[in-house]
């Protein structure tokens, strides 16, 4: 098997970015090899033939789809079937986060509750208990999905930040 397709394949099947230093022990390669691989797959993905992208993200890589081919395949995508209510909730994590549960409930109702477990349990946003409410942030997993690097482009994207 090629390096550079082992490193592709890694990129691929990974729920989340992976260091360079990750990459070489998973993989048995140098960390010089697999910096060398990743600059040559994101020249390749650079294409315009392309649909993925090799991103920067968290300390890691990640391959995502492209923003301009994005709405085109969001369809498709597993996430593809969030009910509007979730997706509400949604914005308003993302517009206030970090934010407390207390007041996103505030904000959007007692149902809020059971909309945060779901985008909890899609891996969106993440809950730390702080006293007897949670403490809710936007993940990568979200990131990625939208295909932004950082809550502030999607604060931008959005029109909120």
């Amino acid at each position: 098997m090629e390096p550079k397709a082992l490193v592709e394949a890694a990129l691929f099947v990974a729920d989340r970015p992976l260091s360079v230093a990750r990459l070489a022990q998973a993989l048995g390669l140098g960390e010089e090899a697999v910096a060398r691989l990743l600059q040559a797959l994101a020249d390749e993905c650079a294409s315009p033939d392309r649909g993925v992208e090799l991103a920067q993200e968290g300390g890691g890589y990640i391959l995502r789809v492209k923003g301009e081919v994005a709405d085109a395949v969001r369809p498709l995508a597993p996430h593809g079937d969030i009910p509007e209510q979730t997706l509400r909730t949604l914005a308003v994590i993302v517009h206030r986060a970090p934010v407390l549960q207390s007041e996103v409930v505030k904000v959007r109702g007692q149902r809020a509750y059971g909309h945060i477990a779901e985008l909890v349990a899609r891996g969106f946003v993440a809950a730390e208990a702080q006293g007897p409410t949670k403490v809710l942030t936007v993940t990568p997993a979200l990131l990625a999905y939208l295909g932004v690097s950082s809550l502030e482009e999607l604060r931008a994207r959005l029109g909120s930040g």
